[in-house]
């Protein structure tokens, strides 16, 4: 299947059973009026059909273990309007590791941030294409608990999902993070 309708984006965003021992933060949610792409890369989104959105956590924030995981899911009309909402997504700066990251679906790219306070956020931010879908998936936490084995563990599995929608089956990929 060449471009994802509601349904398929609704399928490919993880669920409890795809990321075991985690806990889901509200439910997930499909948007196709394009507010949601609006709202982060403006006029890149003008062929975008629906977004989807789902949000998980482990661990108590401001600890050295909160972690927390978005993924969304842009699926667009073409793939090159996927491609024009891909270069149109924020990067932050190189990870601090320095690692450009393994290669998801047709295009990937990794990026980080530090916000600094009393319990200082890690940010990683993994943004792939596959096709006509992209994905933009984040890991969040402590300095601690944000690594880059744990951002691509995530990344992998929205890839992996998606990927298994491309070819029409149903998504069943999960990752059992440490």
């Amino acid at each position: 299947m060449s471009v994802l309708k509601a349904r398929h984006v609704n399928a490919v965003l993880p669920d409890k059973a795809s990321l075991p021992g985690w806990r889901q933060v509200g439910s997930r949610s499909v948007d196709e009026s394009g507010s949601l792409c609006e709202a982060v890369a403006g006029d890149a989104c003008e062929s975008v059909i629906a977004t989807g959105a789902a949000n998980f956590t482990r661990g108590p924030q401001k600890t050295d273990t909160w972690l927390r995981f978005s993924f969304t899911v842009y699926s667009c009309r073409t793939e090159g309007a996927a491609q024009r909402l891909y270069k149109a997504l924020t990067d932050d700066d190189p990870r601090p590791d320095g690692a450009g990251g393994p290669q998801f679906g047709d295009e990937s790219a990794v990026s980080s941030d530090l916000l600094d306070g009393e319990y200082p956020v890690a940010y990683i931010h993994n943004k792939v294409r596959v096709g006509s879908t992209v994905l933009w998936t984040y890991a969040m936490g402590s300095e601690k608990a944000v690594t880059s084995e744990r951002a691509e563990m995530a990344a992998k599995l929205q890839t992996q999902r998606v990927q298994q929608a491309h070819k029409g089956l149903e998504p069943t990929a999960s990752a059992d993070v440490p």
